[in-house]
């Protein structure tokens, strides 16, 4: 069975290409924002007729405008302690170690430009 992630990214174009990127191994929902992600995110806490929607994995742009991937994640940290434990992989192009990433909630860091560890990642964390 198909593991559910959310995507964010202000970029359509990035959106797309991580969408391509994941859609074949996962049902991929996107968000353009920060502000949309944690909309979806609330939404996917409440129990719909069919089945109660939940998000596996979360990947985010750190970068954005208004509210940023620090925020998404410490929005999703404050929910996993209410909830099953959702990580979240944090991709930007900012110099950053996998410790900094760790201390803002987020499960990895990836620079935005190594798709394939996006892809890896994805695998593993969405697994557990």
């Amino acid at each position: 069975m198909k593991k559910n992630l959310l995507v964010i990214d202000d970029s359509p174009l990035f959106l797309k290409i991580l969408c391509d990127l994941l859609i074949d191994e996962f049902h991929v929902k996107t968000a353009r924002s920060a502000e949309e992600a944690m909309t979806l995110l609330d939404s996917s806490d409440e129990e719909t007729a069919d089945k109660t929607v939940v998000f596996d994995l979360v990947i985010t742009d750190l970068n954005m405008p208004g509210l940023n991937g620090f925020d998404v994640a410490r929005y999703i940290r404050g929910k996993n302690r209410e909830k099953k434990f959702t990580p979240v992989i944090m991709l930007t192009e900012m110099a950053m170690t996998d410790e900094e990433a760790r201390m803002h909630g987020c499960a990895a860091y990836v620079p935005k430009s190594n798709l394939n560890k996006v892809k890896s990642l994805a695998r593993i964390l969405a697994s557990k």
